[in-house]
This record gives structure tokens, C-alpha cells and sequence, in this order.
């Protein structure tokens, strides 16, 4: 056993990248995330960056009307706003129609995306719409007096999402247990790898890991994980004494277990592609039950839900549930292994513990997991989302001395082609690579991406380069093309690195890692006043970005991190304009003026300690096209170019498009919106795929929307507004749901 201060100290070095098993184990749901001031500290890891959120912010109306025709009656109705205020509301119907009009109707003011309630009781069976600028967003009927209608806060982490996911990778329940998924995968068959270790890089986690493979091919894992609890939300929880703990397999710091295999989709097919398919399992009952649960607490900030807590460091594609509430097949198809980094584990010192001992067993493991993404790769090209797996077997090669894995250890300091220096390449790429990219980005971002639009090339940095998979960061080219995102994501928002554990081991030395990745970026001005690369904390303010639209426009700055009030103004106006906020010091007021042109506002925000301001430019066209009229159907799927060879879905379609492609915007597309709106940010509409990607050269198709012409922003401007005001769909029942 260590030493106590060991211990301590040890804790504080953290994570990294999620490894094999990302996951946590221990069933707390029911248990509060750590207190943390938000408005000085990054909080947000093992969270999806669009979480899908329901509603935008903004002016909405609730109406509620009776369910049958004719009846009159009166209703109490009690609404759960995103920020967990409650407004109540009363009213009353004289002999009206069941519909939306001529109906009471309260207005709502949303000042961020997230969770609606609503708890409507009625003398009579009750009628709910939720309408936003004259157009319908949803509704919710009842049958009884009463009726609860809940949105929540995020369409991809949630009690229904896990379910959702447990039924189409379980869909008979013979994995409800630990003990019958070890059943189902042959774990009493022997043929088992056994290793255990502290994933000092991950979760910080002691393992206790079994491997197997099945007869027919299919890949099966779990893990037992250990947690010494020293102090609630402590870093020192995650030190060296979790690996002590896994050796002596102590039941009393085991909080749970995690189960990953790879077998068919369809276990009836045995055609059918294989994907990962992950469960996590709470500690064991007084019977030595492991049952199957739906969400844990990883690291003591909060409740994260299956699968997404894993999907998240394994690759995962994270879309929304299908309108009948199965899980999107597209997703179930996304994730990966992630390799097992044995550099990075703690092990034992006795017989059969050590790195040594282990080598032969971690070897067969990753050899697994070699064999899964070779799997992967040969896919059919035309499935939706491919992935490219080309670098992740580079890299994992690499390691293991190239093609057929000939070395029987580990070799942490391979360079893949793509970082290795070259006369085109700035000094010191290598050490980039080794330092900040190998260490805190390449286990999760390798497994990103898609095979789509590869061959389109570009020039960039001087060389003509592929940057349509970018994201999977396998050249230098590709990562640095993401410089004014990783200054925002690392720096300024700090929601990359995405685990607590690697976030803390990035932030460790400051000098470190931090300001050799700073040192590469174009244009970086994240310092402190001692021109000191700065750790994020200091207020972000976030007004959006450059718009135009019609008076009066509704304002939102909810995406201002680390910001606890705000305070807006305008600081150049049109000659003679007249001009108001409604209120100057809401996070989302509305803004109105009499006179076209453009408008400067300044945005201040600050957390009691520190301010920051911002400005983006509003232009006032009262000729132009109504924002708040905005629909999918009348606006979006024409910029979409549904008739048009020059558009979106001249790419994206099933039979002239790029194999690969991770979703059809053509008319064959049944759910074309509910597709398109998975692309779509209601919480910061700026950080949208449906914006991101064709606007930037790492999409796959190169530039479509091209800012610097006037269709092309006009294009860009509508898109822009119809998700700031909340991306309706429209009237017509043959798109809209």
C-alpha cells in the first residue's frame, strides 16, 4: 500500500482521453454533482457540445384549449421554465373549438435552450400548443383532467434516450444483469484476458478487466471499476489507491461495472454489421446482483445517461430518437473501441501485476479492438456515416511495429505520417504531436469523421491537402485547419479536453502543454495581464454572431460562459435612429429600431470578479425577408436546393451523392427535417452543423455557402435566423410531423 500524501498527490494527476471503457459504473442518480461555481469554472465534461436542446430561447405562447368541441371549463397550468423558475398560469373557456385559436394563450420568455415542463389541471380533459411566431412547435392532448408535458433538456442524455438504447441493443432483455450478459457472452466458456490497472488518463478508475472472444467473432469486455472515496468530489479520489483497490477486488470500493461487446445489429442477421453496444451495471446487491442501470455519476459533476456518457470518447454520432422513439440506427452504427494506451495504466507490483506481466495480455486487446476497426472499415460504402478508419488503424499499428502487429510491446513514441516533420511542417510539429495532440485529443478525435468527400482537396497552408475528415486530427494540416476552434473550445470555453480527469491533466502546468498548442495557433490572444496563457474562468461574452433582420430582433447571449449578468448597448446607430432595448440587462432581451442599417452592440458580461465585452453588428432591413416568418418548408428547403444540382442535396442524396455521407437533405428523405434539425443548435444556433459544415473547407463537399458573396451570405443570414427563432417547420403535414 502507498503512503496516504502519495496518494493525495498522485490524485491530482488526472485523465485523459476515454480508453477501452469510458464509463462509469456507480448508480447515483440520485446523487447532486459537486458544487462547483459555474461562473468561474468549466463544468460541462462528458456532455454532448449540442445537446439537442427542445426549444430555443426566445417569446413563445403556451395556448390551451379544451380536447373536445363545445366544452367550457376553467384550468390551473404550472410551467418549469429552462432555468428551473415556475410560472402559474390560470384561465378559463367559454364554448370554444378544440384548436389552438381563439383559445387562452399566455406568453413565455425563454432565455436559453433547455427542459419545459408543464402541468395542466382542467375541469375538463385538456389541449396544450406551444407556438413560437404564429407557427406551431409541438402539442400534447389528454384524455383525463390533468396532463403532464415535459421537453427535456437535451434530446440525446436522457432517462428515454437510455431506454431507447437499451431496447434496440437488448431488444429480448437477456442483459439485464451482469451475470447474464457474462452468459450471452460466453464468459463461463473460458478463453478470458484478464488485466487489471489505474487508467491514470481516463477516469482515474481502478480496472478490473476480462476479454473473450466468441466463436463466431463477436468481441466482449467488462470491467470492474474501484473508487476509494477520499473527500466528495475530490480530485485525490482518483489517485493510486483505486488501483490497490482493484487488485484486492475490494467489493466495498467497487461502484459499478461496464460491458462493451461487438456483435451483429441484428443477432438474427448474421450479416448484419457488427457494432459496439455498451451497458453499465451497478455494484452488487446483498444477493451479488449486478443490475443493469441507465445512468451513473462518472466523475461527482452530475448524472450523465447510457449510452451518450460513452458514445461521447468512443466516436459516437449522437441523433435524436425517430419519431416512433426507436434509437437511430445511424448512431447505433458509430461507435468504436478505443485503443488501451498501456503508457498511460498504473500497475501492480507483485506476481503477475506488473506492466511486464501484462504485456502479452494487453497486446490480444488491442488486437481485438484492430480487428473490430478493420470490421469497421469494410463496411458497405454507402452507409450513412462511414467512417473512415484508416488513421485509427495507422495508429494502433504504429504502435505494434506496423501491418500484422509484429512487436509484443507498446511503443508509446510512434509519430504517424501525417505529424512526422517535413520541410512543408513548422518546427517542432512532432513535439505538438507528443505533447498536447497524442496525449489529450488523438484517442477520441481518431475515431471521428467519415469516409465522405475525401478525394475533394484544397490548398492549404501551402500544400494541396484532403480536409474533409479533419476532425479525426490524422495530419497537422487537419488539426491546425481547427485553430480558431481550439482557441475557442480549449481556451476560452473549456469544454475541450471533454473529461474532467484530461482536462485536469492538461490545465496541470500551464507552461506545459497548454502553451506549446497555443504557440501554434494563428492569431492566439488568450493571455493574463503577465502575458500568461490563460486556463478558461474568465467571462466569455458570446452576443452571436453578425446578423440581419427585421425590427424588433430578439437578442441572446445565454452561450456567454462564466457569466453571471450582462449589460448590452449600442455604440454606433444609423443618424436620427431611434432605438430600445426592453431590457438592457437581460441575457436575451429584444431589440427594436426605426431605422435601417446597421447597429453596433456591445455585450459586457461579467461574474462578480471579472468583465469581458464583445460587439456584433446588427443590420436593421425592414425589406427583408420577416425572421420571425421564417419556415423550413417555405425557406430552408430551397437554400437546400431540393430541385437544384447545385446545392445541398446534390450531394447529399442516395443515388448521385457521395457514398458515405452522413445524411440524405433530398425529397426521398422521409424525415428530411427531423434530419436537417439534428444538425441544428438551438442553444448557440452559431456553433450549428447545418452552418459549420458548408461555410468551412473541412466540410466534404468544400465551401457551398460562400460568405464572401452576396447570395451566399443572404443564404447564411436566413439560416442563421430561422434557428435563432426556433427552426419551425412549417404548415405542410407531408414535411412537418
Amino acid at each position: 500500500m502507498r503512503p496516504l500524501q502519495n496518494i493525495l498527490n498522485a490524485g491530482l494527476i488526472a485523465c485523459l482521453s476515454m480508453l477501452l471503457v469510458a464509463c462509469g459504473g456507480r448508480d447515483d442518480t440520485e446523487q447532486d454533482a459537486v458544487s462547483v461555481d459555474s461562473a468561474m469554472t468549466p463544468d460541462s465534461f462528458l456532455t454532448a457540445i449540442n445537446t439537442q436542446s427542445a426549444v430555443a430561447a426566445g417569446e413563445y405562447q403556451v395556448v390551451v384549449s379544451p380536447e373536445t368541441d363545445g366544452q367550457t371549463g376553467s384550468y390551473q397550468l404550472s410551467v418549469t421554465l429552462p432555468d428551473g423558475s415556475v410560472q402559474a398560469l390560470s384561465g378559463s373557456w367559454p364554448v370554444t373549438a378544440a384548436t389552438r385559436l381563439n383559445n387562452p394563450s399566455h406568453d413565455l420568455q425563454i432565455g436559453s435552450g433547455g427542459a419545459l415542463r408543464f402541468e395542466l389541471t382542467s375541469t375538463v380533459p385538456g389541449h396544450l400548443y406551444l407556438v413560437k411566431n404564429g407557427q406551431l412547435v409541438d402539442e400534447q392532448s389528454s384524455t383525463s383532467n390533468s396532463l403532464i408535458w415535459s421537453f427535456d433538456a437535451s434530446g440525446v442524455s436522457s432517462e428515454a434516450y437510455a431506454q431507447a438504447y437499451y431496447r434496440a441493443v437488448d431488444p429480448n432483455d437477456e442483459r439485464t444483469t451482469l451475470a447474464d450478459w457474462q452468459q450471452v457472452n460466453g464468459f463461463d466458456q473460458g478463453g478470458i484476458t484478464h488485466v487489471t490497472f489505474r487508467d491514470t488518463k481516463d477516469l482515474g478508475y481502478g480496472r478490473d478487466m476480462y476479454a473473450r472472444q466468441t466463436t463466431d467473432g463477436d468481441i466482449a469486455f467488462y470491467v470492474n471499476n474501484y473508487v476509494v472515496i477520499l473527500r466528495e468530489g475530490d480530485s485525490a479520489n482518483y489517485g493510486p489507491l483505486n488501483l490497490d483497490a482493484a487488485l484486492a477486488q475490494d467489493s466495498e470500493r467497487h461502484i459499478g461495472s461496464n460491458a462493451i461487446e461487438f456483435s451483429r445489429l441484428d443477432p438474427d442477421d448474421p450479416n448484419s454489421p457488427r457494432i459496439l453496444k455498451f451497458f453499465t451495471f451497478s455494484p452488487a446487491d446483498s444477493d451479488g446482483v449486478q443490475t443493469r442501470i441507465t445512468a451513473a455519476n462518472l466523475d461527482g459533476r452530475g448524472t450523465k445517461y447510457m449510452p451518450t456518457m460513452c458514445l461521447l470518447c468512443h466516436g459516437g454520432t449522437m441523433l435524436p430518437l425517430n419519431d416512433n422513439g426507436d434509437f437511430p440506427v445511424q448512431t447505433l452504427l458509430s461507435a468504436k473501441f478505443n485503443r488501451l494506451e498501456p503508457n498511460s495504466f498504473e500497475y501492480g507490483e507483485g506476481e503477475g501485476q506488473t506492466r511486464a506481466d501484462l504485456e502479452d495480455e494487453l497486446k490480444q486487446i488491442n488486437a481485438w479492438v484492430h480487428e473490430s476497426y478493420q470490421s469497421q472499415a469494410d463496411r458497405d460504402s454507402d452507409t450513412l456515416g462511414k467512417w473512415d478508419a484508416s488513421f485509427a488503424i495507422e495508429v494502433i499499428e504504429g504502435h505494434y511495429g506496423g501491418e500484422g502487429l509484429p512487436n509484443s510491446t507498446y511503443d508509446a513514441e510512434n509519430i504517424p505520417a501525417g505529424w512526422q516533420s517535413s520541410s512543408a511542417r513548422p518546427e517542432g510539429v512532432e513535439l505538438l504531436y507528443s505533447e498536447v495532440v497524442e496525449p489529450h485529443c488523438i484517442s477520441c478525435h481518431s475515431l471521428r469523421g467519415n469516409e465522405a468527400g475525401q478525394r475533394e482537396l484544397t490548398v492549404f497552408n501551402g500544400q494541396t491537402v484532403s480536409l474533409a475528415n479533419a476532425v479525426n486530427f490524422s495530419s497537422y494540416e487537419q488539426f491546425i485547419s481547427y485553430s480558431e476552434k481550439i482557441t475557442e473550445y480549449v481556451y476560452r470555453r473549456g469544454v475541450m479536453p471533454l473529461s474532467l480527469r484530461n482536462y485536469e491533466k492538461f490545465w496541470e502546468d500551464p507552461e506545459g502543454a497548454p502553451s506549446t498548442l497555443a504557440s501554434f495557433l494563428s492569431g492566439f490572444d488568450v493571455f493574463n495581464d503577465d502575458r500568461e496563457v490563460e486556463e478558461p474562468g474568465k467571462p466569455f461574452a458570446r452576443p452571436g454572431e453578425n446578423r440581419t433582420a427585421q425590427s424588433p430582433v430578439q437578442l441572446n447571449a445565454s452561450e456567454s460562459l462564466f457569466s453571471t449578468a450582462y449589460l448590452w448597448s449600442v455604440t454606433d446607430a444609423p443618424v436620427g435612429a431611434v432605438y430600445s432595448f426592453n431590457d438592457s440587462t437581460s441575457v436575451s432581451p429584444i431589440f427594436t429600431a426605426d431605422t435601417d442599417g446597421e447597429y453596433s452592440l456591445s455585450l459586457t458580461v461579467n461574474n462578480g470578479n471579472e468583465s469581458e465585452t464583445s460587439s456584433t453588428v446588427l443590420t436593421i432591413d425592414s425589406l427583408g425577408r420577416d425572421q420571425t416568418e421564417l419556415t423550413f418548408v417555405d425557406d430552408i428547403r430551397p437554400i437546400m436546393g431540393t430541385d437544384s444540382l447545385t446545392s445541398c442535396s446534390s450531394c447529399h442524396n442516395p443515388t448521385t451523392g457521395r457514398q458515405g455521407i452522413p445524411v440524405y437533405y433530398d425529397d426521398s428523405n422521409a424525415n428530411q427535417y427531423k434530419d436537417v434539425l439534428a444538425r441544428v443548435n438551438l442553444a448557440t444556433p452559431e456553433d450549428s452543423l447545418l452552418l459549420i459544415k458548408p461555410t468551412n473547407r473541412q466540410h466534404g463537399g468544400d465551401i457551398q455557402i460562400d460568405r464572401t458573396t452576396l447570395v451566399g451570405e443572404s443564404n447564411y443570414q436566413t439560416l442563421l435566423n430561422w434557428i435563432r427563432e426556433g427552426a419551425v417547420c412549417g404548415d405542410d403535414v407531408n414535411i412537418c410531423p
